[in-house]
């Protein structure tokens, strides 16, 4: 929503919404809809765009931290690093992504969500490069602290655009075409190790591959003179500036259109989060975000080094099977997204993350070939993936437009650490216990038991309601 467009609103000029908003004080909605409940649309175009720039940049932003995921073999190698000492790198960047996530968050419902969206590509694309140059351990570590700073604050920023912007109807599916993006990244990054190594050698190779980091920088452009920031956002501007100047008309014309709580709406978004009718929502989100991402990263870190030390497969053999099942993670999004249209993300959570347990369980510790690896690292993809699509839904549904930014990012945040410290927890138990164990007591228990909280501490949010009927 422009300027032009909250003037409009506010003074009864902007079309079918606003004409119901007229009057000093908010008139009675159609048939279907409670008062404060309308959906200020964009063009149909529009919004095909939007979602197909969400898809790219959350998928381009993964290239980077997939990479070093795929090429941890070539690069551990090269560099004569031990398993802990990669186990520090990947943590590094998500360190860094914790704290830059609980800043961001605050600046993307002050600044706006387009603001959020180009800082994080922009850090990440030309940071990210510099991996190119790395010659120890040290100046990797470095590298990825501020690589890897920005990934979880995009994530979540770009889930509240989506939620936004589209109705009850259509919200669950094209947040889990945005989540799908993640997968579009990790096959990218296999393709582009692929190739590299191919054509470079594994002591070259991957140097080259990193050069490609750039990709997400040609999405900058297209944010900064073609997207706008959501019209529900705009809302909120628009609510607090009529607070501010004591303009009860407007403010009452506003919430004929998206209803708000206007005596939280100018509160500080922590203060919002922590708030007696958010701070449960806010604590299990953090508790699960911090757990299912690390346990899924700490996987995905980890399954290649184990495929081709411990198991004795080619590297060649698995890349080309990471980038050919890639697809799968992408079919299990968009079935998570039809699933929890209808269930709910809390239950659709639940489901895929204990088909992934089982799944963990088949391709690691039970003995295997490569026949048999196939199928069963199918169903673990499938659903460790699919997950995701319903938590970016309750990271962003979860939370009143007044503070989703911060609420999503926040999600984001905690999705960060889990994976700082989940791998680093995973390579200590690795100095004492063999792989086979460490997958069964810091993966698999694990997330049988944060299972078993989330069913108890979240309460399910219906699927297809509007955001303001969730909460305001």
């Amino acid at each position: 929503m422009s300027q032009k467009d909250v003037r409009d609103i506010s003074t009864g000029k902007a079309g079918s919404p606003a004409s119901n908003a007229a009057s000093s004080a908010p008139q009675p909605a159609p048939p279907g809809k409670e008062p404060g409940t309308f959906t200020v649309a964009e063009s149909t175009g529009y919004l095909a765009f939007l979602a197909i720039v969400m898809y790219l940049g959350w998928g381009l932003i993964n290239t980077d931290g997939n990479l070093i995921l795929i090429l941890s073999g070539p690069i551990t190698t090269t560099l004569h690093l031990s398993i802990q000492q990669y186990s520090y790198v990947v943590s590094a960047g998500f360190f860094a992504s914790f704290v830059v996530s609980l800043i961001l968050g605050p600046l993307g419902d002050r600044l706006g969500r387009r603001f959020v969206l180009q800082l994080t590509l922009a850090g990440t694309a030309f940071i990210s490069m510099l991996q190119y140059f790395i010659n120890s351990f040290l100046s990797w570590f470095l590298i990825r602290i501020g690589a890897g700073a920005f990934t979880g604050s995009e994530w979540g920023a770009g889930g509240t655009v989506l939620a936004e912007n589209f109705g009850k109807r259509f919200r669950g599916l094209i947040l889990s075409v945005m989540q799908s993006g993640w997968v579009f990244g990790y096959g990218l990054a296999s393709l582009i190790s692929l190739v590299t190594i191919s054509a470079y050698g594994s002591t070259y190779g991957w140097r080259v591959a990193f050069l490609f980091a750039f990709l997400p920088a040609l999405l900058i452009f297209v944010i900064r003179f073609k997207l706008k920031d959501p019209k529900r956002f705009e809302h909120i501007k628009a609510v607090n500036e009529a607070k501010k100047k004591g303009d009860q008309e407007t403010l009452n014309r506003l919430l004929g259109i998206y209803n708000v709580d206007v005596e939280k709406v100018d509160k500080h978004p922590y203060r919002q989060l922590f708030s007696s009718d958010l701070l449960r929502t806010t604590l299990v989100l953090a508790f699960w975000n911090f757990l299912t991402t690390g346990i899924a990263i700490t996987t995905n870190s980890f399954q290649p080094i184990y495929f081709e030390e411990v198991r004795g497969f080619s590297f060649s053999a698995i890349t080309f099977m990471f980038t050919i099942v890639s697809f799968a993670g992408i079919l299990g999004y968009i079935a998570n997204g039809f699933l929890n249209d209808r269930i709910g993300a809390k239950y659709s959570i639940i489901i895929f993350a204990l088909l992934e347990v089982i799944g963990i369980y088949l391709t690691t510790i039970v003995p295997h070939n490569i026949y048999y690896l196939w199928p069963a690292y199918i169903l673990f993809f499938f659903t460790e993936n699919g997950q995701f699509s319903a938590l970016i839904r309750l990271n962003t549904e979860a939370y009143p437009t007044r503070s989703r930014a911060t609420g999503a990012i926040w999600g984001g945040a905690w999705w960060s650490l889990g994976q700082a410290v989940w791998p680093l927890l995973f390579g200590i138990a690795l100095s004492s216990i063999s792989f086979n164990s460490a997958w069964y007591y810091v993966e698999i228990v694990p997330e049988v038991i944060g299972v078993i909280i989330l069913a108890i501490a979240m309460k399910n949010i219906p699927p297809r309601r509007e955001l303001e009927e969730i909460h305001v």
